[in-house]
């Protein structure tokens, strides 16, 4: 890119388009016959013409016309239109960028007037622009607002990484870094490193691009990062466990000290490498580092697995822990295990299909914000937390839909529920199941409640509440998986002129609930569980009662 080029972005790609189209003849390259790739077409290979074309409408009819004969194509070429595409791909992204920030300077315009006027800030129009472009794009919150921040940064601020972008040499990712890493400084040094990284982007792969602008930042602002990561620290430690692709579990802490976890990977290498030395157990290092890190996070001495166990040995920590029961097959030993897993206390949702339970059927079972469990690891945290005394259960019945059509509660801990059960036909086994569950099962309000089970009260009995997060387990807020547990009873209509019964409430997260009561966003629930959401585009979007795997 020639930063001494002062023209528009979009300047510079139409006269490359006029200029490639004299070139090459007005005769030789025809948009009216893609689909088939012939002689006088551009050519892709190394430094011919559609291998250095900008991207734009011409380069655009190019890639089309070679995707129909890529088998006539050279290697060269080949990644030629790899290339060009490539490019294509990180135009559009700044078309984006462009549209994100017209969409959020709107907002904040709307936001910042109605403070003029003196509103108060839960009740401003503008409030909540993450939120909505998350519905409209199919995205995160967090994406959302990171991408309103970015497109803001780059239209304003980075003028060097929007024309790389313009140019089809920067895309998103590299883009992104380079807004986030340059947002601590001032304006004099962020014009500066948006020179030198818009420039290096192209040559840098995305994780070497980070570390190119994380070092130029705490060369300019060293005081401004050290205050980010005391910022993270306090307000953002936390451990978090999530599925893996695979299926598998990642149990990871976030925004620790770097000394601490420094020293807590050197700890955890020697102990790898003493397991390995011992002989006794199997693995490469980097799995005898995984056993120790969770026998660790267990309250277990890793150690143990090289000495035989006591018969009489119970559970190594005398605190209930999370059972991890897909690790077991995986981190079998060659020497004895040091003991079984506590028993796990079910402070998540477990939604479990019966089937998946007691063994006839492979569905997936939910666990929370985690996501899905396999049968077999269904069946092993349903058996632990079986266990615990702080364990409830609960049943929902569901339509040949997947909807929810009645729900129950079972009273106090069931430790022997999954007990003895004896293989038998379906029915009686489930019959099983229920008996020994002793609940009362209510139906759920489908088409209209009538509001015949209306509460006089604001806040929902337990078993209202219970119906409500089974007929809905998640936030009723488009594209939010918020578990129901976890989100507030919302009155669509708000209390006391809208009653507390079924037909009215629906969980909502916090951030969701929020945005409900601004005065650009509206929520109407049209029967129980079906809530059509206006976003502030006038855009709509309905939801319904969860469709549950079964």
């Amino acid at each position: 890119m020639d930063s001494s080029d002062s023209s528009c972005p979009d300047d510079r790609a139409a006269k490359d388009d006029r200029a490639a189209k004299a070139d090459w003849g007005s005769g030789e390259v025809d948009p009216a016959f893609p689909g088939s790739v012939y002689p006088g077409r551009p050519r892709f290979g190394q430094g011919l013409e559609a291998d250095l074309l900008a991207p734009g409408p011409l380069l655009g009819v190019l890639t089309e016309d070679a995707v129909g004969g890529l088998g006539g194509l050279s290697d060269d070429e080949l990644v030629g239109v790899l290339r060009a595409t490539q490019r294509q791909v990180a135009r559009e992204q700044y078309k984006q960028v462009l549209a994100t920030a017209e969409f959020g300077r709107r907002r904040q315009a709307a936001f910042e007037a109605a403070a003029r006027r003196g509103i108060p800030a839960g009740c401003r129009p503008g409030g909540f622009p993450g939120e909505e472009l998350a519905v409209e794009l199919v995205i995160t919150r967090a994406e959302a607002g990171h991408r309103i921040d970015d497109a803001l940064d780059l239209t304003t601020r980075l003028p060097a990484t929007l024309a790389g972008m313009a140019a089809g040499q920067v895309d998103e990712a590299r883009a992104g870094l380079i807004a986030f890493y340059t947002r601590s400084l001032g304006p004099a040094d962020a014009a500066g490193a948006d020179e030198v990284l818009a420039a290096a982007a192209p040559q840098l792969r995305v994780d070497q691009l980070a570390r190119k602008a994380a070092a130029l930042e705490m060369k300019l602002n060293p005081a401004g990062v050290a205050a980010r990561k005391e910022h993270a620290r306090r307000s953002g430690q936390r451990v978090e466990a999530r599925r893996e692709i695979s299926g598998n579990a990642c149990l990871s802490g976030r925004e620790l000290d770097t000394a601490d976890v420094l020293a807590a990977k050197a700890h955890i290498d020697a102990i790898a490498v003493r397991l390995r030395g011992s002989g006794l157990l199997e693995g490469n290092l980097d799995r005898l580092r995984a056993l120790a890190f969770t026998d660790l996070t267990l309250g277990r001495d890793p150690l143990d697995r090289l000495h035989p166990a006591s018969p009489s040995a119970g559970p190594a920590s005398p605190c209930p822990g999370p059972a991890s029961p897909s690790a077991g097959p995986a981190s079998t030993p060659a020497g004895p295990e040091p003991g079984p897993p506590a028993p796990l206390p079910a402070l998540i949702n477990l939604i479990i299909p019966a089937g998946t339970l007691l063994g006839w059927s492979s569905a997936p079972a939910q666990a929370g914000a985690w996501g899905i469990l396999d049968r077999d690891e269904t069946r092993a945290v349903a058996s632990a937390a079986a266990q615990h005394p702080r364990t409830r259960w609960c049943l929902t019945l569901t339509a040949p839909d997947g909807t929810a059509l009645a729900h129950g509660c079972a009273r106090g801990p069931r430790p022997a529920l999954l007990a003895g059960l004896a293989p038998q036909p379906q029915p009686a086994q489930l019959a099983q199941l229920l008996h020994r569950l002793n609940l009362t099962i209510t139906p759920l309000a489908r088409v209209c409640c009538g509001h015949a089970q209306a509460e006089n009260h604001y806040t929902p009995s337990r078993a209202l509440r219970h119906l409500v997060r089974a007929r809905t387990s998640h936030c009723d807020a488009p594209g939010c998986d918020t578990p129901a547990a976890s989100t507030d009873l919302d009155h669509t209509v708000p209390w006391p002129d809208g009653p507390t019964d079924q037909g009215n409430l629906a969980p909502r997260c916090r951030t969701h609930h929020r945005a409900k009561q601004a005065p650009d966003w509206t929520a109407e629930q049209t029967a129980p569980g079906v809530t059509q959401w206006t976003m502030p585009s006038g855009r709509t979007h309905t939801t319904t009662p969860t469709i549950y795997d079964t």
